[in-house]
């Protein structure tokens, strides 16, 4: 520490003496140029010597070579008329070179504005500034310069040039920035950090040291300081352990006056100079805490894996208890089977029973048709058969198709769905289909069609029958071989998407008109299922009635606690061309100018169009034509499983009665 100590002066004592002889040396100069003096004292090997300089070039030049720094006078372009040896040592270059040269060339291209500034300056008035000077080695030296201007020559823009070489003064700099770093990073860390010399006597250590035994352990020799022990509780003797290696994290404890125990972890390595040890650098990290946490982390193992032991058998135990009342319950397996079938017939008809009271996704009502339309919603839903719900607007068909993506496989997967009556022609394919940047004007990036979202999942296709004639082929071929290419691009994509698709078009008749493909035709119509128009389920229209006025009644804020019967009648006997969807709105509407508790309706609603379907219609024909429905939808299948006795739940005989008594044969 006390080395330390002295370098550290010697360089701050170097550092004043370096700048003292510069001002002098500035001050010298001045004290000439102005005239000031006429002579010098000059300290040299004989002694001190006054030097005149009016008229004495010699003394004059013999003062200058003996300056410490360099010395250069320039002309007005920069050309060096004369300089001291200094100088030429400075820019490591022969004296002979360096006169008639220019100052330019040993001036660094990134201190040549600085210094065309400095020497702007000089012309006039003293100036000086640090730059870097180039070196004839190829090598750069940080200088100080100092530029005055010679009024008292006759040579017009001459200039004088001091400059003293601050080599040794930035290296003096930056050896006590790197001391002062040092020391601030020992003093600073939390480990403990030893500097030892060749034979183990502590040189220095970091403040964790100091603060660790009270007081600065530097002098002393690191083992009979530290007084160390392997975790054996064998000694730890530093310059035997490290033998000409390092020391990497070596598990060592140190006994402090209390008796008490720390533990670190030791690494030490010896620093080499001229291949011998200068230093041994010893870090010790505190790993007491870590330790007692280990200490308590096995012993909470341990007690687990006693009570892992004991539950152990006591399960042994239990089983052996288990095997014998296994034989007692044998008794009881035939009984218990009986009771598990039973209810699992009970549970069957409850399901059958709440999803005909809850309805599937909102659909309201209790009527026979919507009853068989959610009968076959059940029969389709688990498969992956493709679906065709038929009905006119505002019937429910997307309701429909919810319901059955809900009860299938898919339903952990949105139900996707693309309305293609929504759609503007040009866009519909690659909404389906998607497409690559560029593939058309405005495409500037990748778009994934609904076909590979739905990828996995159901793929509702809303009004289908409104798809462009052209996109049907390509339909059609993912309908059949799950496949199709993306706008833009020739790659082929396979995907896993289930069908289910609506409108309320008359297919059949589209095909006859060429406004839909046949082929496109079949392959939807795998599984059609009609949603009945509200008019034929009049008997639904209470419960929905319900059901939307307390909707809409609690969006809006208000109170509609009576429906008088004239308002039901007339909502009853009204022919509901908009289905569901219009009765909403009418309903909405009257809730709206309903001021009071009782609902007032506000459109009139005319008995004509309801009366003009129904009331020349008899109940034979409308049997009739619910039978017809009902075995075109089976394939004309009479009896047997998914037949139409069985979902009219009648006999077969009686069904074929009925038949023969309706005329009612397969074309």
């Amino acid at each position: 520490m006390k080395n330390v100590y002295k370098t550290r002066r010697q360089l701050l004592d170097r550092l004043q003496d370096i700048t003292l002889r510069m001002t002098e040396a500035e001050d010298t100069l001045h004290a000439i140029l102005s005239g000031e003096v006429d002579g010098l004292v000059v300290t040299t090997a004989e002694g001190e010597q006054i030097f005149t300089l009016s008229g004495a070039e010699h003394p004059y030049r013999v003062m200058v070579e003996t300056m410490n720094e360099g010395a250069a006078t320039l002309a007005f372009d920069g050309t060096i008329l004369f300089c001291n040896r200094r100088f030429a040592d400075i820019v490591r270059m022969p004296l002979e070179n360096v006169i008639g040269a220019s100052i330019h060339q040993y001036i660094s291209s990134k201190d040549l504005d600085v210094f065309n500034a400095l020497f702007d300056q000089g012309l006039t008035k003293n100036s000086k500034m640090e730059l870097t000077l180039q070196t004839g080695d190829g090598n750069s030296a940080p200088v100080l310069l100092s530029a005055s201007p010679l009024n008292q020559v006759d040579m017009h823009g001459a200039m004088c040039l001091v400059i003293t070489d601050l080599t040794e003064q930035k290296r003096n700099e930056a050896i006590l920035a790197e001391e002062k770093l040092t020391t601030q990073i020992l003093n600073q860390a939390a480990e403990i950090f030893v500097l030892c010399d060749h034979q183990g006597r502590i040189i220095r250590s970091s403040q964790s040291a100091n603060q660790f035994f009270g007081r600065s352990p530097v002098f002393q020799k690191f083992d009979e300081i530290f007084h160390l022990c392997h975790s054996d509780g064998t000694p730890f003797a530093l310059l035997s352990e490290l033998n000409d290696k390092s020391l990497q994290a070596v598990d060592v404890t140190f006994r402090r006056r209390d008796n008490s125990l720390v533990s670190f972890l030791l690494s030490a390595n010896s620093l080499i100079s001229n291949e011998s040890v200068t230093c041994i650098l010893v870090v010790m990290v505190d790993i007491t805490e870590r330790k007692k946490m280990e200490l308590m982390l096995q012993k909470a193992n341990d007690e687990l894996e006693q009570q892992v032991r004991s539950r152990t058998a006591e399960l042994v135990v239990a089983m052996e208890d288990a095997v014998k009342r296994k034989q007692t319950a044998e008794t009881s397996l035939a009984e218990i089977k009986k009771l598990k079938e039973q209810l699992e017939l009970e549970r069957a008809y409850l399901q059958e029973e709440i999803k005909l009271e809850k309805n599937h996704e909102k659909i309201i009502g209790q009527s026979d048709a919507l009853k068989y339309v959610l009968y076959k919603v059940e029969q389709i839903a688990g498969s992956d058969t493709t679906v065709l719900i038929l009905g006119e607007t505002g019937t429910g068909k997307e309701l429909i198709a919810r319901a059955i993506h809900g009860l299938s496989h898919r339903k952990k997967r949105a139900l996707v769905k693309v309305n293609c009556a929504a759609l503007p022609p040009n866009l519909i394919e690659s909404e389906l289909f998607g497409h690559e940047k560029g593939a058309f004007t405005g495409s500037h990036t990748r778009h994934l069609g609904r076909f590979e979202i739905a990828d996995g999942a159901t793929l509702f296709l809303d009004e289908i029958g409104e798809l462009p004639l052209e996109l049907q082929s390509k339909l059609l071929r993912v309908l059949q071989d799950g496949e199709f290419e993306r706008l833009g691009s020739s790659k082929t994509i396979k995907v896993d998407v289930r069908i289910i698709a609506a409108t309320n078009r008359n297919l059949e008749e589209e095909v006859q008109k060429g406004c839909f493909r046949e082929d496109l035709w079949y392959r939807l119509n795998v599984f059609p299922i009609t949603m009945p128009p509200l008019r034929d389920r009049m008997g639904d229209i209470p419960v929905l009635v319900d059901f939307y006025v307390k909707q809409i009644s609690k969006r809006m804020g208000k109170t509609i606690d009576g429906i008088s019967v004239s308002v039901m009648d007339a909502l009853q006997n009204y022919g509901w061309p908009g289905n569901v969807r219009e009765l909403e709105n009418v309903l909405e509407r009257a809730v709206i100018n309903s001021s009071g508790s009782k609902l007032r309706l506000v459109d009139e609603l005319e008995v004509s169009y309801q009366e003009s379907h129904i009331s020349n219609r008899t109940l034979e024909a409308v049997e009739r034509d619910y039978i017809v429905q009902t075995l075109i939808q089976t394939g004309w299948k009479v009896g047997g499983k998914n037949s139409a006795s069985e979902i009219l739940g009648l006999e077969r005989s009686t069904l074929r009665a009925r038949m023969r008594k309706l005329n009612i044969q397969k074309s």
